[in-house]
């Protein structure tokens, strides 16, 4: 289980410095109906991948403490505080970039086409 959340903590500070760093616009399909979904151009990138150095962030604060340390305790109040606004901060970054990302039609999809006969 500890390789898995390494993997995904990994993924979330990898993914968020390439979204900070080079900013691409992409398009993030509906879940329900494939034809519409989110534009996000360059300012949403970057709000979204800030969202996912701050969950990296979360996350190695997990792992240190759960992992990594010596003892095995539950964190004091000062960590506990520290680890609610990181959590926070994500959550905020996150929903802003979903917010400021377009719904628009997806640029790529085509209807199925039935044949005659």
């Amino acid at each position: 289980m500890r390789s898995v959340q390494v993997v995904m903590f990994m993924l979330c500070v990898l993914g968020g410095l390439y979204l900070l760093t080079q900013a691409p616009p992409f398009f993030l399909p509906s879940r329900g109906n494939p034809a519409i979904g989110l534009q996000f151009d360059a300012t949403a990138s970057r709000l979204l991948g800030a969202g996912l150095l701050a969950l990296a962030a979360l996350g190695s604060l997990y792992l240190r403490t759960m992992y990594y340390s010596g003892e095995r305790r539950l964190p004091g109040p000062v960590a506990q505080r520290r680890y609610f606004g990181l959590l926070l901060l994500a959550l905020t970054l996150l929903l802003a970039a979903m917010l400021s990302a377009e719904t628009s039609p997806n640029p790529d999809y085509r209807p199925r086409v039935e044949l005659p006969g």
